[in-house]
């Protein structure tokens, strides 16, 4: 498994889980450090959603608290709709703010906007990194 892991750049590992249907997926990144060739290798379960955190993208992306919010509302699949409702604004406010989101992020769809923020935030770690 770790062989494979430092030869593979991309691959899944087995580990002693309490649901052995659950596997973890790994990323194995080559990287250089201090002049010394190093692999660095993310693991990522899949099990565990971690959430888009607004304020990263508003720092990414120059978003304002709004966008930033309503970007991340959508990555979580939550529809316009159910936000306009809970936000207590109309959808034509929140097709404002998403059409002002995918100038900024350089998208033009909702389905392309989703898997751009997905690649974006991938670890909960950016949100304890950005406070």
């Amino acid at each position: 498994m770790i062989q494979n892991a430092l030869t593979e750049p991309f691959g899944t590992v087995e580990l002693e889980r309490p649901r052995s249907d659950q596997r973890l997926v790994f990323q194995a990144m080559d990287i250089t450090a201090m002049g010394e060739p190093h692999r660095l290798l993310i693991l990522i379960d899949l099990a565990i959603r971690t959430d888009v955190y607004a304020p990263a993208l508003e720092k990414i992306f120059g978003l304002t608290a709004a966008e930033g919010r309503l970007a991340a509302e959508l990555s979580r699949g939550i529809p316009l709709a159910t936000i306009a409702q809970s936000r207590n604004v109309s959808i034509t406010t929140l097709r404002t703010q998403l059409a002002s989101i995918f100038g900024k992020t350089g998208t033009s769809r909702q389905p392309e906007l989703v898997a751009l923020l997905s690649r974006v935030c991938q670890f909960s770690a950016v949100a304890d990194v950005v406070r």
